[in-house]
Formats: C-alpha cells, structure tokens, sequence
C-alpha cells in the first residue's frame, strides 16, 4: 500500500483526462434559468444545465459512484487503518511510535486520567463544576470532563478501545475496514487557500446497524489538500479535480483506479502533496473524526458523540511527539450559547456574532448544501463534542418559544434583509449543518430541523443516522462485484450538488463566475462575493445597498475558451425585495468593450426590474450586435464588461451570478 509510485495514472489516462480537461477550456458555459433562492428549485435546472454542459467538454461524464464517492470493495480494501497510520508515523520520525500506540493514545483520550494509559491527553484534564451526571431512560450521561471549556461526557465506553488489537486478521471484531473514500472538493476554500478535503472512512468491523448497533465505531480522516498553486486561487485545484474527473473514464479499469487512488492519497500527484500528510491533520487544516456508537457490555449506553481530533507534531531539539488531541468540533457551535438565559461568559458575544454574521448568510441560500456560516464559526464558540440533536444539541430547544433579545435579534435581521424565514426556520438550517443535525432529521415538534424555510422539507435519512454503511451491495452492471451502501441523502441530495461543483469548475470562467476576487470593482457600490445566493459554482457577486445609479465592472477576459460565441449574452439577478419604492425598481444596462476590436462601452441592452420577482434570481438575456459577435469569436483577450444599476437608493443588496455568452 505504501510502495513508491513514480505515476499514479497511466500515460494513457492522463493522456485522456487532459484532453478533458483542453475541451473544458472551449466550450462556452451553457445558459440556465435560474430560481428563488428561497426555493430549492434551482438544483433540478442547474443538474440538467450542467449535464449539457458535461457532454460538451468531456468524452465521458462525472460518475459520482467513481469520481466523488468510492466504495467499492475492490478498491478500499487496499487501504488499511495500520497502512495510514504508519504513513503518519513515518513523517513524524518519532522513535519507538507505532501504529498501535497512535492508535491506542486517541481513545485512551476518551478515559479519565486514573484510568488511561498515559501516553497523551485525558478527558478529566480540565473539569467544569456545574456538570452533574444525568440519567435519561437508557443513556447515562456524565460530564465529567470538558474540550474547549464546553462539558464532555466522560469517561466514555469507547475509551476500551485504547485496549484492543486494531489490526487483527479479518474477520476479527476489532478490526477497522475502509469502506468509503471521498472527494469533497465542494468545501475548497472559495480563494483557493487550499483544494478541499479528501477522506478515508475506517468502520469497526463488528458493529453495524442491521446486527450489532452497540458495537458500530467509524473513523474518518478529513485530509484538507493544500492548493499547489495557491497564486492562481481555485484554479491552482485544477489538477485534483481533473484527477478524480479522470476515474470516470470508461477505459479504466477497476485495478487502474485502485491504484490511481493509492497514488493519489499516499504518493500525491505530479506537484500536488500526498493526501496522508500529518500537516494535512494539523491545527488550520484537516481532522480526524470519531463517530462514536460503541457499547461494549457490561458499560452503561451513552448516548452518540463525534469528536474531532487535530494531529500535534512538536519538537524540542531531536525530540520529537506526535499527539493526537482532542479539540473544539468546527462549525458546530456548542447549543448552550443559544439559550438566551445562559450563564456562559461567551453567550452573550456569540449571540451578536450570530446575528450579525449568521443569520443572512443562513437565510441567503435556497438549496440545503448551501446552508452555510460565512465564514468558520470562531473557535471559541465550537462544542467539545457534538451529541444527539434530540436535547443535548437542539439549537431551538435551547433558544425556547418565548420572547428573548436573542429571538428578537434574529428577527429584526431577517426582516431588513426581506427574508421570510422565522427564527426557528434559521436555526432549524444551523441545527442542519451541525453535525448530529447533518446525520438525524428530527421532527419539528421535537424542536426538529426538517422546516427550512424550502419548497420541500429535508428529507429522512434512510440509515436513519450515518451516511455510509458497513453493510455491501451488488454493484449494478458488474458482475461478482460490491460495494458498501451509502444513504439517499447522498445518492439523491449532496452527490448532484458537489457533482455540479466539479462541472461548474471545469467548464467555468472565473470573471464571469465570480469564482475570483477582485474581478469585478465599482467606485459607487459595495462588493463582495458569497456563497449563498448562488445559481453557478460556489459564488455569486452581492452588491451592496447602492446608489441610484452604480457601475460595476469586469476585469479584462479572454474570450479563447468561449468560442464558438452566439449572439446572446445573459446572467442570473437577484432582486432585492428590500425596496422604498415598490412601484418602480429600476433598471439594468449592460455594456461591452474589446478595444482590440474597437469596441469601447458598447450598449448591449437594459432591462426593467420591475416586472422580474422580488426576493428571486431571473435570468436576463440581450442580444448581441453581429460585429460584436465576431469579434467575440477572434478570442480576444481584452473583453470587459460593465453592469449599470439604476435602482433606488437604500434597496438592495442585488446578486448577478452566471454571467454567459449563448449559442
């Protein structure tokens, strides 16, 4: 598994996937309609748009089973959780460190410091008074112990698994088998900091939910891959993305893909690092994620945690430690800052950075893979564990039914905003990516997160909890073949969309996507780019409370990737429904330049808001002068465009995302 690779595809493949990746580059984007973004509509049109789009620029399309999400037994067998340890091992030179020791100092974490072992952290390190135990029916509760001054249940029954044989033979209870490999380039930071993370699902061979649910226990390594050429932004990603594009070609075979994802996480690609990295697991990167189920007899039920775990490399002369720590859960805020009558000192400042941060990045998204903060929760805010979203973690059952400045704080937001979500709607889509909320849907009388504000509720999980399984199935079309089963959530709702993320990528443009900052300016209006009202790729243009009248205009762009040009151009607007004058909402001109051509602020066209929906992406569409075309189709390099807003003062903010040229 760990044999060196001087390839990790073939001269053929590669030969093939940059062909892909050559057509990508010109064909134009193809037009969409666009949809509220309060409506989760839009994700049926962009799928069918991005389809086309697919067809257009590579010999073969996206297959998720293979380019986003592997579970084929052929395939993660050949990963081992000894294999991936003694890769961390190895970069941390520590003498006398094994795979076992690492593996027995994480859970040991999970005991008391008069139980342990030793070798590490303990959960009792630091102990928060105020934390009795609790018994609740089956589950006994005791928080004895705290990560990041949030209460932590402890000690935990998992803590056992410090004493055990990690890596017996099959078919061994104890033993941890890959199941799942991910591509999560979806969570690529939208700069281009880094390319997203890249995961290795190990499952507790002896439990799982069918047979043996008290013995389930997951481990996950979220590897986040730093950008190799993070000078370019996301476009540094690029040959990553083109990598896991290239598993969809038909002309690979399953051995070829094996061992091209065994290059990939173990020997990286051509100046791009391995994905198994510690600096990849380190404070500011990546993580490692239990998911705990485990009930060995005779200890009392817990209830479900996940903890997160960051990799600490540290060296005092040629003594070197590698720890792995327990520490806060990202973007899982603890819910006891959500209760306005919290006696937390950080509830309160939480509170007004909720406010004034979440809240519209929350209600500013139409599809439930956007719900999203806007930037990573402040860490001294994250929970030291998430818990079950039946009560420990209930972000509504901790805000409460009555009046409370926190309620009230939320609700003036949302209306200045002119969204028509609730309170309990927004925190209902917070509770959604958390990480108890992302694995159970709960019912809304249970204080619930299935009421989002959508057209259509979040649907069930039918694993009920977890999203990938250790039970297997046949693999359609292929003989003898199986794989593990993962949920229909994935299947049907996060899959599509990171699938449409990798197209929009491929065949996007980062001026007219907006997928780059500083492309656009203006002297009149505030700009930023977001991540919410987005109708193509991760970002959209938002442009602020403007003036009467705004410009707002495009750095210079090629146009060699866009030929052939028709004679449209079009974009996707949102319309404020923050309006002082309801009757009139103005107008938007377009203007073109190619002073190679010429062309210097040619008119394009204007459009009448009024008629477009408030609150509601339309998609605008203005027909181009013959000569414009054809100089459009000379791939100039000094095209330009500009947006007039003729609006009235105070109204907004206005989102234009997709900006295309149609034929």
């Amino acid at each position: 598994m760990s044999r060196p690779r001087s390839e990790v595809l073939s001269a053929g493949v590669w030969r093939r996937a940059r062909r892909a990746a050559l057509l990508a580059l010109a064909i134009p984007t193809v037009s969409c309609a666009a949809s509220d973004p309060m409506d989760d509509a839009h994700g049926d049109v962009a799928e069918a748009v991005g389809a086309d789009a697919q067809a257009l620029t590579s010999p073969f399309s996206i297959d998720p089973r293979k380019s986003l999400i592997v579970t084929d037994t052929d395939i993660v067998s050949g990963f081992t959780l000894e294999g991936v340890l003694q890769r961390l091992v190895d970069h941390a030179d520590v003498p006398g460190l094994t795979p076992e020791l690492m593996f027995r100092q994480m859970f040991d974490t999970y005991r008391k410091a008069s139980e342990g072992l030793a070798l590490g952290p303990h959960c009792d390190d630091v102990v928060l008074p105020g934390f009795p135990a609790t018994v609740d029916g089956i589950f006994t509760e005791r928080f004895d112990g705290s990560i990041n001054g949030f209460p932590v249940v402890c000690s935990r029954a998992v803590g056992q698994e410090a004493d055990s044989t990690p890596f017996p033979a099959p078919p061994a209870e104890s033993l941890y088998m890959a199941t799942t490999l991910v591509n999560r380039f979806d969570l690529a930071s939208p700069i281009g900091a880094d390319c997203g993370e890249y995961r290795i699902v190990f499952a507790r061979r002896g439990g799982n939910a069918q047979t043996n649910g008290g013995m389930r226990n997951f481990i996950i390594f979220e590897s986040r891959l730093p950008n190799p050429n993070p000078s370019q932004g996301r476009q540094g990603c690029r040959p990553i993305v083109e990598f896991w594009q290239g598993l969809s070609d038909p002309g690979m075979s399953v051995q070829d893909r094996a061992d091209a994802l065994q290059g990939f996480y173990f020997d990286g690609l051509p100046g791009v690092p391995p994905v198994i990295d510690i600096d990849n697991f380190a404070a500011d990167s990546g993580q490692i994620r239990v998911n705990d189920f485990l009930r060995p007899p005779p200890f009392a039920q817990d209830d479900w945690s996940l903890r997160e775990f960051k990799l600490s490399h540290q060296c005092t002369g040629e003594d070197c430690q590698l720890l792995a720590v327990p520490t806060h859960v990202d973007d899982n805020p603890s819910a006891l800052l959500f209760d306005p009558a919290s006696t937390d000192p950080r509830a309160a400042s939480f509170q007004s950075w909720f406010v004034d941060n979440a809240v519209e990045s929350l209600a500013s998204a139409g599809d439930i893979n956007r719900f999203d903060y806007p930037t990573l929760v402040p860490a001294t805010y994250g929970a030291g564990e998430a818990l079950l979203i039946v009560d420990q973690n209930n972000y509504r059952l901790a805000l409460g039914t009555g009046p409370s400045t926190f309620r009230t704080g939320i609700q003036q937001k949302l209306t200045a905003i002119g969204s028509p979500l609730t309170p309990d709607q927004l925190l209902a889509r917070a509770q959604t990516i958390s990480c108890s909320g992302c694995h159970l849907v709960k019912e809304d009388a249970a204080g619930g997160n299935i009421d989002v504000g959508l057209s259509s509720p979040v649907p069930a999980n039918n694993f009920f909890f977890t999203h990938t399984s250790e039970v297997t199935e046949a693999i359609p079309g292929e003989p003898g073949r199986t794989r593990f089963q993962i949920s229909n959530l994935l299947t049907d709702e996060f899959l599509p969309y990171r699938e449409q993320v990798m197209r929009d990528f491929l065949v996007g443009d980062p001026v007219l996507g907006f997928e780059r900052s500083g492309l656009w300016t203006s002297s009149q209006a505030p700009l930023s780019l977001v991540t919410g009202w987005v109708t193509e790729g991760i970002r959209a243009l938002r442009i602020g409370t403007p003036n009467a009248w705004s410009q707002i205009k495009s750095a210079p762009f090629s146009a060699a990737g866009l030929a052939p040009v028709g004679n449209k151009l079009a974009f996707d607007f949102f319309t404020s429904p923050v309006q002082p004058n309801p009757s009139w909402l103005g107008a938007v001109t377009v203007l073109i330049s190619i002073p190679s051509a010429g062309i210097h602020n040619q008119f394009v066209g204007t459009t009448n808001l009024s008629p477009a929906g408030q609150n509601a992406f339309s998609t605008f569409a203005f027909t181009l002068a013959a000569p414009t075309v054809a100089a459009l189709n000379a791939s100039p390099s000094d095209v330009s465009l500009t947006i007039e807003l003729n609006v009235n003062a105070g109204s907004g903010p206005y989102v234009v995302d997709n900006v295309r040229f149609t034929n």
